[in-house]
């Protein structure tokens, strides 16, 4: 008999179906950990949760939470009005609201021990099978779909096909994890992993931090994927026990129905810029050095960890942004911004000439933190996004932290220097 793949196992966990049922293709009720909503699409959610259920309760306040984090403070009257009326349906449900300044929903999520792996949760965001990463089944849903869960406490899926990705070898700075995720995002958009799930093995994943595996995560979405998934193991439980929080470690099982395996080489794996005006668009550096930038954002649900930015204020130490660059910096998190600022990094940026817009997602959509290009000044961002208008008319570009930060220096595409450590 074969075995499950590791998001079959999840489902089977969350579903009264019977284990015939649990296989590619077919479609079955699941029971949800969590569910969330944000500022963008949360007034929506609630509006027809008192539509359609007028004077109900939710399925268990203790098991939703709104995380506004897409337009943080609000950038017009009506995402004022928006947050406004999260607080109110949260007090009146006894909600919890991870309010602004808190941070991305979904970093949110692991940073605090909200989920854990194994469990499925959805929320209104394209990109929240990041959590992935912690071998947790995320997934981004509709208005309705949300409406609906926050009544029952269930979804319903279309269990997917999964890939196993085994990556070989390994890669030193200033090769970084973005370039990793860049470099795998080109191959799987290339082999063709539309509404499939993937896990990745190999023994360069362990050597992975957990902000790396989100940044590896983050791009299954632009590959057209479902969700990519890092199977938890000794890192991820040591990350949790600094939450006290005990995990499974649950992996697919080797003799699964995959749909098909694929070995990528990343040995002596390079710098990639993600070039417009899609994602997918990856080019070894070398082919775009020298383009002149604008403006740089580093930040979003992709990269904008402490540890993200710590490399890039390794790189700009002792130096100065060039005067014709705006250079911005938008932590994930409230407990990111912390430790940048208590480990000196906020300083040294900011003794660079870089500035700082506060807490929560960049550069993916309109309105967001961090839109400081235009017509004719290209950005670059270390986001997941640069379709052309989506964040700004110009030409945007992705990369890594530190390669944005040596940029920042140029004031065009530039390789970072090579450290002495």
């Amino acid at each position: 008999m074969a075995g499950f793949t590791l998001i079959e196992k999840i489902i089977r966990k969350h579903t009264d179906a019977s284990d015939k049922d649990i296989h590619s293709g077919n479609i079955v009720w699941i029971n949800l950990n969590l569910v969330t909503a944000r500022d963008y699409a949360g007034p929506q959610v609630i509006d027809l949760f008192q539509k359609h259920y007028p004077g109900s309760k939710t399925f268990d306040n203790n098991k939703i939470i709104f995380t506004p984090d897409c337009y943080p403070y609000g950038n017009d009257p009506k995402h004022v009005e928006d947050q406004e009326k999260i607080r109110v349906f949260a007090k009146e449900h006894d909600i919890q609201v991870t309010d602004l300044g808190s941070g991305i929903g979904s970093h949110l999520l692991f940073r605090r021990g909200f989920s854990k792996p194994g469990d499925i949760v959805i929320g209104a965001d394209s990109h929240y099978n990041i959590l992935g990463a912690l071998g947790i089944l995320g997934q981004g849903a509709g208005d309705v779909m949300l409406a609906f869960a926050f009544k029952t406490g269930k979804s319903w899926i279309k269990i997917p096909e999964t890939v196993k990705v085994k990556l070989e070898g390994t890669y030193t700075w200033p090769t970084t994890s973005k370039d990793l995720a860049l470099y795998v995002l080109k191959q799987l958009h290339e082999y063709g992993i539309t509404g499939k799930a993937v896990e990745f093995y190999g023994s360069v994943i362990s050597e992975l931090t957990i902000e790396d595996r989100v940044t590896l995560c983050s791009l299954i979405t632009e590959a057209s994927g479902m969700i990519g998934f890092v199977p938890a193991d000794e890192v991820t439980a040591t990350y949790y026990e600094k939450l006290n929080i005990d995990i499974e470690l649950l992996t697919g099982d080797e003799n699964a129905n995959y749909v098909s395996e694929l070995t990528l080489n990343i040995d002596n794996l390079g710098l990639y810029v993600a070039c417009p005006p899609h994602p997918h668009n990856v080019k070894p550096i070398e082919e775009v050095l020298g383009t002149p930038i604008k403006s740089i954002i580093i930040g979003s649900c992709t990269n904008g960890s402490s540890s993200d930015i710590h490399e890039a204020a390794r790189v700009l130490k002792g130096s100065q942004i060039n005067p014709e660059v705006r250079f911005g910096i938008v932590p994930a998190t409230r407990e990111d911004f912390v430790e940048i600022n208590m480990g000196g990094d906020m300083t040294t940026i900011l003794e660079a000439g870089g500035n700082f817009f506060g807490v929560g997602c960049s550069t993916c959509a309109k309105g967001q933190y961090g839109l400081t290009g235009g017509k004719t000044a290209v950005t670059l961002t270390t986001g997941n996004r640069n379709t052309q208008g989506k964040i700004g008319p110009a030409d945007v570009y992705l990369a890594s932290p530190v390669v944005a930060a040596a940029t920042a220096i140029e004031g065009k595409i530039a390789k970072p220097k090579i450290r002495d450590d």
